[in-house]
C-alpha cells in the first residue's frame, strides 16, 4: 500500500492554525529560543509538538496499515523523526526507523526522542552497512519520512548523504520531510548539492524562506503544511497572514 497521491492535504495542522508568512533560519531561531528562554516552553515540548503534527500529516497520506519508513539524521531534525515515529507506531502505523547518521545523538532533547522510541523499538543503523538502505526501500514501504537535515544545514553534503538522498529520490515512494527537504540551504532554497524531493513538507510554525512559493526549494518541498508547534500567541500574530485559513 502506498500514500494516496490524490491526497489534498491542509495548509496547516490543526485546521485553525492558519498560514504565517515565510521566515528565514535566524528568525525561526529566534522564537524558539524566546519561547524557552522568555515564556518558559521547554523545548522538548515544542520538538513534541512538532513530532505530533508530521505524524499527524504522515498519517493522511498513508492511513494505517501502511508501512512507514523513517530517516533519522544527527541532529533535531533526526529527533523530531524519532518522535514522529513513535507517535505513527503507537497510531497503529508499521513503522521501521534508519539512524542513517554515524551515532545516535548524544545530548539534548533529539537524545530523549532517539531514546523514547529506542526503548521499545529496534533502531536499524546504517553507517558502514552498504545496501542496506536498498533493502528497505525494496521491503515496500507506502511512505518515507525524510528526518536528515533540517534548518542548519549550510554545508555541501559529503558522502554518503548524497547516494543515500538519490536512492530516497528514486525509489518512487512518497516522501514527506520534515520542516524542509534534505539538502537544501534553507534561507535560499538551493540544493546543496542534491536535495530530497517531497510529496509534501510539513514545516514548523512558518514556512521557511527557501521552500515558499517561487523560492528554488518550491520545486523540492511538494505541498507545505504549516506545524503548530506551540509557540507563543505573540509570536504567531506577527507572522500570521490576514485572512489566511
Amino acid at each position: 500500500m502506498d500514500a494516496n497521491s490524490s491526497v489534498i492535504l491542509p495548509n496547516s495542522w490543526p485546521l485553525g492554525y492558519g498560514q504565517h508568512r515565510p521566515v528565514r533560519v535566524a528568525e525561526a531561531r529566534e522564537f524558539d529560543r524566546q519561547a524557552t528562554a522568555t515564556h518558559g516552553i521547554p523545548s522538548f515540548v515544542l520538538m513534541e509538538h512538532a513530532s505530533m503534527g508530521v505524524a499527524a500529516v504522515a498519517q493522511m497520506l498513508a492511513p494505517p496499515p501502511t508501512p512507514v519508513l523513517v530517516c533519522c539524521g544527527p541532529g533535531n531534525n533526526g529527533g523530531d523523526g524519532y518522535g514522529t515515529a513513535r507517535f505513527l507506531s503507537r497510531w497503529g502505523s508499521p513503522v521501521t526507523v534508519l539512524q542513517m547518521a554515524e551515532r545516535a545523538p548524544a545530548g539534548g532533547d533529539a537524545h530523549l526522542e532517539h531514546a523514547l522510541f529506542s526503548a521499545h523499538a529496534a533502531v536499524e543503523v546504517l553507517w558502514g552497512a552498504p545496501g542496506a538502505l536498498q533493502r528497505h526501500l525494496e521491503a515496500g514501504p507506502g511512505l518515507i519520512i525524510d528526518a536528515l537535515f533540517g534548518v542548519g544545514l549550510s554545508r555541501e553534503l559529503g558522502a554518503p548523504y548524497g547516494d543515500w538522498i538519490e536512492a530516497l529520490n528514486g525509489s518512487g515512494v512518497p516522501i514527506l520531510a520534515i520542516d524542509v527537504p534534505s539538502g537544501l540551504e534553507s534561507d535560499s532554497g538551493h540544493p546543496l548539492p542534491t536535495a530530497i524531493q517531497a510529496r509534501a513538507t510539513a514545516t514548523m510554525a512558518a514556512p521557511k524562506q527557501g521552500i515558499a512559493p517561487g523560492a528554488p526549494g518550491a520545486a523540492y518541498a511538494g505541498q507545505i503544511v504549516e506545524i503548530d508547534i506551540g509557540l507563543p500567541a505573540t509570536h504567531l500574530e506577527a507572522l500570521r497572514l490576514p485572512g489566511a485559513v
